[in-house]
């Protein structure tokens, strides 16, 4: 995993204290405590189940992470605000320009504080080019953002500017190989694995899923209205034999002409049932608008009662009844 003498040394020594086990790139140690090439031990407990990361690598690792991260983060916004300085306030200009040189200088610290690590050749390369790029907009991003040269400009020179320094930006290039082309490199992998990269991509991810819009709720499908009910919801109004009324509540029951009815329902059909006073009964089922149903009384009694679905949505329905039972 490491270049020259280095990783033989380093392999020699954890073969020979204890157990390396390899999983997709990430070490994980038992038992062992190895010397680095600076005389530092590191000491790893029999029982970890942590991936290993050699301290400068992990160090490299994050520090490269967070700096990319900046880097795509200053490319990001820059985009956004490109084509949003025409026709908006001067203080949206001159706010950019001061906020971009900032970040610039800063990303070009994070980058330049990141060690140098001679023994493996690509890591240096990587950095040096991210810094090779950055130097060579910041000066001119320096100079347009410069309060001093900002006074007294039209907002238009000012707009210029600031469209201007995202150009610039927009135009810092990617290494060649970058960071991702890299990655099948054990040693990079191991890198890009330890906890600060991981947190960094974490950070990525949740702003990027909260910028996203939210879907819009979907609109709740129209409830069409119920028809006018004469009675209303006055379920008394039937006891004469003639009713149009509203039925609201899941259940109910209802007099007709000294007849009792008992009306349920559930939003995709209402049920009417009769029971006898000598047992059974008789039940309807009404699912669309004009379906009826007929009751009688039983016995020697003539007469029915006839109810009729005049409408029906999920909040209620409407019945009208008739009948032509003597009351009582």
């Amino acid at each position: 995993m490491f270049g020259g003498g280095v990783g033989r040394r380093r392999e020699m020594g954890l073969v020979a204290g204890g157990l390396v086990v390899a999983v997709g790139g990430v070490l994980f140690m038992a038992g062992v405590g190895a010397e680095t090439d600076d005389g530092e031990s590191d000491d790893f407990s029999a029982d970890t189940s942590e991936p290993f990361f050699n301290p400068r690598q992990r160090d490299w690792g994050e520090g490269m992470c967070e700096s990319m991260a900046s880097l795509k983060a200053l490319k990001t916004d820059s985009a956004k605000k490109a084509d949003t300085f025409a026709g908006s306030p001067v203080s949206v200009a001159s706010t950019y320009l001061t906020s971009a040189s900032s970040a610039l200088e800063d990303i070009s610290r994070k980058f330049a504080a990141v060690d140098s690590l001679t023994r493996i050749p690509d890591t240096e390369r990587l950095r040096a080019s991210y810094l090779r790029e950055i130097d060579r907009v910041r000066p001119e991003v320096r100079e347009l953002s410069d309060a001093d040269g900002l006074a007294g400009l039209s907002t238009r020179e000012k707009t210029g500017r600031a469209e201007r320094v995202t150009s610039l930006v927009a135009g810092i290039k990617e290494p060649n190989p970058s960071w991702d082309q890299l990655l099948h490199d054990q040693w990079f992998e191991v890198a890009a694995n330890s906890p600060g990269c991981v947190a960094v991509r974490q950070a990525e991810h949740a702003k990027s899923e909260s910028s996203k819009p939210s879907k819009p709720s979907e609109a709740p499908e129209p409830v069409p209205p119920l028809p006018p009910a004469a009675d209303g919801a006055s379920l008394g109004a039937c006891l004469d034999g003639a009713c149009e009324v509203r039925f609201m509540k899941p259940a109910a029951d209802v007099k007709v002409g000294g007849l009792t009815l008992e009306v349920a329902r559930d939003g995709s059909r209402v049920t009417v049932r009769h029971s006898y006073p000598s047992g059974g009964a008789v039940r309807v089922n009404l699912s669309e608008e004009g379906a009826r149903g007929t009751f009688g009384r039983g016995g020697d009694a003539t007469g029915t009662v006839t109810v009729e679905l005049k409408g029906m949505n999920r909040n209620g329905a409407v019945l009208r009844i008739n009948s032509s039972l003597p009351q009582g």
